[in-house]
């Protein structure tokens, strides 16, 4: 058995903890002309147009981002106070009908299992309708996964019992929940939702009675949770912006901010090596590494986790000079964010690496 920690002389303490999240900041913010108590808020990318939706409300109002009004759509489905609205990250099939990436995307959780509605963006017509098997009238949020090519769902703390506080993966062609997870005892929602990051693949969970933003892997792996600036409380709806690793949020009070600082990447380490390359990332059941060897030397390749505890030895062994390609096997691994650090007796380096399932 390969051992987990130091096979060399050289302490191997240089690989530490990934560094901290930065604080998020205020960037912008502002408060909604036509739209009181907001539930729900979507960002779209290409127009600069902030999208937002009132808590019961009977319209889906755009405003551009210094907060000028500029039009108002029917809402689809009739009002809610459960609902959450969000752009279509990639092309996605939904229900049996292609959707492309750019159309708005709208959860209706009000009343029993959650309906997923594709809507034409310049036209509001509706494209297709997903009924999930998920939800128990209190479905407050949502998203399509790219990678994973799944809609993400979460439902409040109102149910009670095993139903609340939950996430389900939603299978986007039959509406089948494939699984669900708690995020209790981390996080508690009651207004609140859900969006994802396209590179990472993480979740990010907003909640109106908490005060910050709780980070969970798409298999329910809880990461952190980060707080959020001073001024900003009962946020009600996100909306990445990934782009520019900012985030849109909406509180139940009906203001807009525009957080920076937002992790919507996997941190690089600190100590990463442009000699180093890792690929494909994401990857599933395999990756290859490749590196620039100067000197023969015994190498150690781990799989370390975000808190930089080692996970899994992928290789030992010496190598000789020249480019080397090594083989990572990944088939074991659990979806999630991940380094791989590359440790000899006189070089350490570090790559990043989504693994996804």
């Amino acid at each position: 058995m390969i051992p987990r920690y130091a096979l060399f002389a050289t302490p191997l303490a240089f690989i530490a903890a990934l560094p901290l999240c930065a604080q998020l900041t205020v960037l912008t913010q502002f408060n909604p002309s036509n739209t009181g108590g907001t539930c729900g808020i979507a960002y779209n990318s290409p127009a600069a147009e902030i999208m937002v939706i009132g808590c019961s409300a009977s319209t889906i109002d755009r405003y551009a981002e210094d907060g000028t009004f500029i039009t108002s759509a029917t809402m689809v489905g009739g009002s809610a106070n459960d609902v959450d609205i969000d752009m279509s990250p990639a092309d996605l099939t939904m229900n049996g009908t292609f959707v492309a990436q750019g159309q708005l995307l709208l959860v209706n959780g009000e009343s029993g299992a959650a309906e997923i509605y594709a809507i034409d963006e310049a036209t509001n017509q509706v494209i297709d309708t997903l009924v999930a098997g998920f939800g128990d009238s209190h479905v407050v949020g949502g998203s399509y996964h790219p990678q994973r090519g799944t809609f993400f769902l979460v439902q409040d703390n109102v149910p009670g019992g095993f139903e609340e506080n939950r996430v389900a993966e939603i299978d986007a062609t039959t509406g089948d929940t494939l699984y669900t997870f708690s995020v209790q005892p981390y996080f508690d929602v009651n207004y609140g939702d859900l969006d994802i990051s396209p590179v990472s693949g993480n979740l990010f969970i907003v909640s109106s009675s908490d005060d910050g933003i709780a980070e969970f892997t798409a298999d329910g792996v809880f990461i952190t949770e980060h707080l959020l600036p001073v001024g900003v409380t009962n946020l009600s709806g996100i909306a990445l912006d990934n782009d520019l690793q900012g985030a849109w949020v909406c509180n139940t009070s009906g203001v807009v901010f525009k957080l920076g600082n937002f992790p919507v990447a996997i941190p690089e380490p600190h100590n990463s090596d442009a000699n180093v390359l890792l690929s494909p990332n994401p990857a599933r059941e395999r990756a290859q590494l490749t590196l620039e060897v100067t000197e023969a030397s015994s190498y150690l390749i781990i799989l370390r986790d975000m808190a930089g505890r080692p996970v899994r030895a992928l290789f030992q062994g010496t190598l000789p000079m020249g480019r080397r390609t090594i083989d990572l096997d990944l088939s074991l691994i659990s979806a999630g964010p991940y380094t791989v650090t590359v440790e000899s007796a006189t070089r350490t380096a570090a790559r990043k690496l989504m693994v996804t399932r």
